[in-house]
């Protein structure tokens, strides 16, 4: 099993709906083949998303076309790619 570690940086002052933008990204992320499940945490200002995969090869393909689009509530500061040493 592989993890996507996504770190974001929230937009001061962003007025839109964040809910909205978490449901579109959720049906997006549960459509990719290997997809296990995922969670996400946020504080004031930062955010880290942690996305599970049964293959190396979803979680780099995944890694390697994420973005955020110009009008999103926050900016992709860094993915990372890891394999998974332990399941709990």
């Amino acid at each position: 099993m592989h993890a996507v570690v996504f770190q974001v940086d929230m937009k001061p002052g962003w007025k839109g709906n964040v809910e909205a933008e978490l449901d579109q990204l959720v049906t997006m992320v549960k459509s990719v083949p290997g997809f296990v499940r995922g969670t996400g945490a946020n504080g004031d200002r930062r955010g880290l998303g942690l996305l599970l995969f049964g293959s190396q090869e979803s979680a780099e393909g995944i890694a390697a076309t994420a973005s955020m689009p110009p009008d999103a509530s926050v900016t992709l500061r860094s993915v990372d790619v890891y394999e998974v040493a332990r399941d709990v």
